[in-house]
């Protein structure tokens, strides 16, 4: 017998729970949606609207990759890519967002330390991911390894 709640994957049932589906979805993300870019991906950052409600009020996602970026292999690899991208840095993430991550055709050659720090490269430029430096410049304990250093800001 299984323990209730009971998952063969910690994902399973949930996957698709915080991500965008419809058509008009994406369509105001890119009309209305602050957009940041590089040569891998563009990121589009609108605030969700107050009458969508997600499960424990986080930002909500959406992957698209047009035939552009390659046979359906190669998009499934930079969406995939993408997707875990932003699993890293959700929890640095403000709540109540639709983020569109749009790929371009370089993403699927692009290794995944090339796609994190693409992806949180455009999240900061779109303010929405807090600098490198923030968490030191809000107030918490520098290491001891960057004490006696002059490269902090003052």
């Amino acid at each position: 017998l299984r323990p209730s709640g009971w998952r063969p994957y910690p994902w399973h049932g949930r996957r698709h729970v915080n991500t965008l589906k419809k058509r008009w979805e994406f369509q105001r993300a890119y009309r209305r949606g602050r957009k940041v870019w590089d040569g891998l991906y563009v990121v589009y950052v609108l605030p969700t609207p107050d009458t969508v409600v997600t499960d424990d009020g986080s930002s909500r996602y959406g992957l698209t990759a047009s035939r552009k970026v390659g046979d359906a292999v190669r998009r499934n690899r930079a969406k995939r890519l993408a997707r875990e991208a932003l699993r890293v840095c959700e929890a640095d993430l403000p709540a109540g967002l639709d983020i569109v991550v749009v790929v371009r055709a370089r993403a699927p050659h692009a290794t995944y330390e090339a796609t994190v720090q693409s992806i949180t490269g455009l999240l900061r430029r779109a303010e929405v991911l807090p600098e490198r430096g923030a968490a030191t410049a809000m107030g918490s304990s520098m290491s001891p390894a960057h004490a006696g250093r002059g490269d902090t800001a003052r």
